[in-house]
């Protein structure tokens, strides 16, 4: 157990003193994986940023009947493929695609019982994303 121990030191140390990943020529290591960016209720009339490849979650919340617009199509997008389940209060999941602005628009309104009368609410959102490389 002690040679063991006795191996395992150095080869630590020199496994250590390699370096980073980005290697002897300074190769800068791969970009970060894209992350989840969250858009709620609290975001609205604000600007949001995101990175190329992020997801941009809307989850504006169930107090509302909430209807989106649908992205633009250029700087956001639907995903290629979207194999998974909303979770509730989440209206969609879109994926910044390219550099630059794009408005997230929604409206909502009052979600009544069937047959039961229901005030005429209507509530707007918008914000807007700014997608960065």
């Amino acid at each position: 157990m002690r040679l063991l121990g006795a191996l395992l030191v150095p080869l630590a140390l020199a496994v250590a003193a390699c370096g980073d990943a980005a290697g002897p020529g300074g190769d800068p290591s791969p970009s970060a994986p894209p992350s989840n960016v969250v858009v709620t209720a609290t975001d609205n009339q604000k600007t949001i940023t995101a990175h190329v490849g992020d997801h941009i979650q809307i989850a504006l919340g169930t107090q509302y009947d909430w209807k989106l617009d649908p992205p633009d199509g250029v700087v956001l997008v639907h995903p290629p493929v979207q194999n998974y389940l909303l979770v509730r209060g989440t209206q969609a999941i879109w994926l910044a695609n390219a550099v630059g602005r794009s408005t997230i628009k929604a409206s909502g309104g009052v979600s009544c019982p069937s047959g039961q009368a229901c005030p005429l609410l209507l509530a707007v959102f918008s914000a807007t994303v700014e997608v960065v490389p």
